[in-house]
């Protein structure tokens, strides 16, 4: 990034903003450009001259309505919708299924992250969870979803990590770890989501101009007070000594089983956080965002930029 002109800055933030987002073939409006704008602070008002008024700028990326995407991928802007159409559909169902997640025994929160929280979830696709749960209980709370994942005839549903409350900060601070907790979308008790925000304050050092998006976050499962109480009763039951035994015991069996199908697995399964990742996303990602960087940065500069 240049390190001199302010506008050299700003127009190459918005870049990168498109080259991430351009790995999953999602155009961006000015406020996403602004809430995922890589390692850069940006306003909207700054954003909204430098895409008008920048001719370097303008040689690498177009607008079509209110989408701004790469050159040459204007194709992207139909996807986006037709995607976007179909996830709010699939989020309204899901919603449904997923109200019994507030039963579970010491779930603090469940957040529905990856293409169906970003809204660009395709036809079929899984619906992935971060879960926070309640300290000394994460295998407990792991055991109880996967019960009703196989009775509830959920087999989409997918289980990707387990954080334990006073125990959220993560260690992998990249710009594909940040992206994802900011795209992540609490369905269940936000306020456990914010928590795990100020407890990993580096994802704003990668997306410094990041803002909320109220609209997005307004998606809830449904109230149900009978599924507390009984969350609750079993909670209490689950509490003391005989919660604790099942918990070493449901520890040892689940991740003898996770490791026989996954033997690489070990560095993910703690007794206070669990990932259940079998493939990780990060290295061909953030490999692809670079070599976009490359090539359309050299553009815009080729571009007198």
């Amino acid at each position: 990034m240049s390190s001199l002109n302010p506008h050299k800055i700003q127009d190459e933030t918005i870049i990168k903003a498109l080259c991430y987002a351009d790995i999953f073939d999602f155009p961006l409006t000015l406020d996403e450009i602004v809430r995922f704008a890589p390692e850069g602070r940006i306003t909207a008002t700054e954003a909204q001259n430098r895409l008008i008024n920048s001719r370097a700028l303008a040689r690498v990326v177009s607008k079509n309505g209110h989408y701004y995407y790469l050159n040459g991928k204007a194709e992207s802007c139909g996807l986006r919708k037709g995607r976007e159409s179909g996830s709010r559909r699939q989020l309204d169902i899901a919603l449904k299924r997923l109200t019994p997640l507030q039963g579970v025994p010491f779930l603090r929160m469940a957040a529905i992250t990856g293409a169906l929280a970003a809204l660009n979830s395709p036809e079929g696709d899984d619906i992935d969870l971060l879960i926070i749960n309640a300290p000394g209980r994460a295998w407990t709370t792991y055991f109880s979803l996967r019960l009703w994942r196989r009775f509830g005839k959920n087999p989409d549903v997918c289980f990707n990590m387990f954080l334990t409350e006073g125990d959220l900060s993560l260690n992998n601070e990249n710009l594909f770890y940040a992206r994802e907790l900011l795209g992540a979308l609490p369905i269940f008790n936000a306020s456990a989501y914010k928590l795990l925000l100020e407890a990993n304050k580096w994802v704003f050092d990668f997306f410094p101009s990041y803002m909320p998006d109220a609209e997005r976050l307004g998606y809830r499962i449904p109230d149900s007070p009978a599924l507390v109480r009984r969350r609750r009763v079993a909670e209490r039951i689950l509490g003391g000594m005989l919660g604790d035994a099942f918990e070493f015991v449901a520890r040892k069996l689940q991740s003898r089983s996770f490791l026989n199908s996954a033997p690489n697995a070990a560095e993910g399964l703690q007794r206070n956080r669990i990932k259940l990742h079998r493939r990780d996303n990060l290295p061909p990602i953030l490999n692809k965002y670079n070599d976009r960087i490359k090539v359309w940065l050299s553009k815009y500069r080729e571009a007198g930029g």
